[in-house]
């Protein structure tokens, strides 16, 4: 092979020989092979679930889970400098990101897509010689992909907005694609009419003896959430709303919402909880490593640790005891530990939870979640807000507010923030948001939604973002200011390998050094 591959992907050069297996769990961890010989492949049903389950493992790689945590949290107000170091990913800390950066890689992202790409041109002609592979499974199969691909290429365009949007599978490592990029508005717009089109074919679950499985892979409800996602960033409020409407009246695959003393460790440490409608599997055999790096080892040696968030503008943030906070960090000897699907405490005295309570440690079997019943209020929340109905906002924020202040009477932030203003209303979802999905990936994108939303960078960073820039991250704020104050810089800019291979590509206007950047 050659030594280059090309980086719009770093697609492999086919899809993956893989056997039929019998489990939940051997079906996640699927290794994908470098190769494969076309016409020993995609013959009968079960090359095509062993295809679907290579796309569900590539994403378990450790390159698409650090890239998760890298673009959806690094650049918040969530997260500083941890235990231990890198290179990376203190100049992103440090508010020096480039194109030579190699977390601005989107290749591990590419592979997925172009894993899912193949199994929609391949799979439809296995019907034809496998008389077994029925209409509907093959739909089922389709639903899924489609939803791994809308994930994938959301991620993307979030972290980068602008970017090459390829349906169809890159086989031959000797092709050298031109791709340009596609518009950010466009590509979500896409997705959104795709993702319609597999929305009643998906399946809804795959019943109680599987949960792995309904928990694990894409069903019915998880389109219906990238959907209503997808709806929060381009502005389509009342659809945003009736697709959580969706997922919260549908009775199939039922979520519920658990109790304050048990989510915390069901939801994040045990993992495929009631509350869940997607989340990546990970087991002894193929661990989070990514996780373990950036939250924290066996050793507590971490690449990040939270910001505290205890105060904010002199008030308790946290308002008492929020199980959130007791749940996701604790501080030992000066560092704000992050303890979220990490460690359990199985202490209930919550007024005096502390580092030393955390006594089980998850060993890289962290699930990632990536949809979960907050998600659906939430966003609901944020759509209703940003359509003007603040009341229904706040009733929305209750369900999860009030399981995590067990010492509060329920409906408390109801009397709280009832008859509040929009604009009172519209910060408290975006706090509830932080207090809820802290360090799951989230909140960044958040950050980065709002400034789209404002047209302007300069909110942003100043209330939120550069709050963690302190005299202990060694930056002024008026240097970091400097730095990111462009509705521009809030996105990655494309790496400099991707910018010499692909000429169409043209980089993020925030990070261009010349006209001719680095592309002979």
């Amino acid at each position: 092979m050659r030594k280059y591959i090309y980086r719009i992907g770093a697609f492999l050069a086919g899809l993956p020989l893989l056997a039929a297996t019998a489990s939940c769990e051997d079906w996640f961890e699927i290794m994908p092979q470098s190769e494969m010989v076309a016409e020993d492949f995609w013959k009968d049903e079960q090359d095509v679930e062993s295809a679907v389950g290579a796309c569900y493992r590539a994403m378990l790689e450790d390159g698409f889970m650090r890239r998760l945590i890298v673009w959806g949290e690094l650049r918040s107000d969530n997260v500083v400098n941890g235990t231990s170091s890198d290179t990376e990913i203190g100049y992103i800390l440090n508010a020096n990101l480039t194109e030579s950066n190699s977390y601005c890689k989107w290749n591990d992202f590419y592979t997925v897509i172009n894993y899912c790409n193949t199994v929609l041109q391949n799979a439809p002609a296995v019907r034809e010689r496998d008389a077994d592979f029925t209409e509907a499974d093959l739909n089922h199969y389709i639903a899924e992909v489609k939803g791994i691909r809308a994930f994938c290429y959301f991620t993307l365009a979030r972290a980068f907005k602008d970017i090459p949007y390829i349906e169809t599978a890159y086989v031959d490592d000797t092709q050298r694609f031109q791709v340009p990029q596609t518009p950010f508005e466009n590509v979500l717009d896409t997705l959104i009419r795709d993702l319609k089109t597999v929305e009643d074919l998906a399946v809804t679950t795959y019943g109680d003896d599987n949960i792995e499985y309904t928990r694990g892979r894409i069903t019915q409800k998880a389109i219906w959430a990238l959907i209503a996602d997808m709806s929060l960033w381009r502005g389509e409020y009342q659809q945003c709303v009736d697709y959580c409407d969706k997922i919260l009246t549908t009775s199939s695959n039922p979520l519920s919402l658990l109790p304050a003393e048990t989510y915390f460790n069901e939801v994040f440490f045990t993992g495929n909880s009631d509350e869940s409608i997607w989340e990546l599997q990970f087991d002894n055999n193929t661990q989070n490593g990514a996780v373990r790096t950036f939250y924290g080892d066996a050793n507590n040696s971490c690449l990040l640790s939270a910001f505290s968030l205890e105060t904010y503008n002199g008030q308790d943030w946290w308002n008492g005891i929020d199980m959130r906070r007791i749940g996701s960090y604790a501080e030992n000897s000066g560092t704000y530990h992050i303890m979220k699907g990490i460690r359990a405490t199985y202490s209930t005295n919550y007024e005096n939870i502390g580092f030393g309570n955390f006594t089980s440690y998850n060993n890289g079997l962290d699930n990632w979640i990536i949809y979960r019943l907050a998600d659906v209020y939430l966003m609901k929340a944020e759509a209703l807000v940003e359509d003007g109905d603040a009341s229904g906002a706040v009733d929305m924020l209750s369900y999860t507010y009030d399981r995590a202040h067990p010492n509060l009477d329920p409906g408390t932030l109801k009397e709280q923030y009832g008859t509040s203003p929009v604009a009172t209303v519209r910060d408290l979802v975006l706090d509830e948001r932080q207090r809820e999905f802290l360090f799951e990936g989230k909140r960044y994108f958040d950050l980065v939604r709002r400034i789209l939303r404002e047209g302007t960078a300069t909110n942003v960073i100043n209330n939120y973002i550069l709050r963690k820039y302190t005299s202990g991250m060694g930056l002024s704020q008026s240097t970091v200011m400097s730095k990111i104050n462009d509705v521009n810089s809030i996105f990655m800019p494309i790496h400099q390998d991707e910018l010499r291979l692909n000429h169409l590509l043209n980089q993020n206007p925030f990070y261009e050094i010349s006209d001719d950047i680095s592309k002979n």
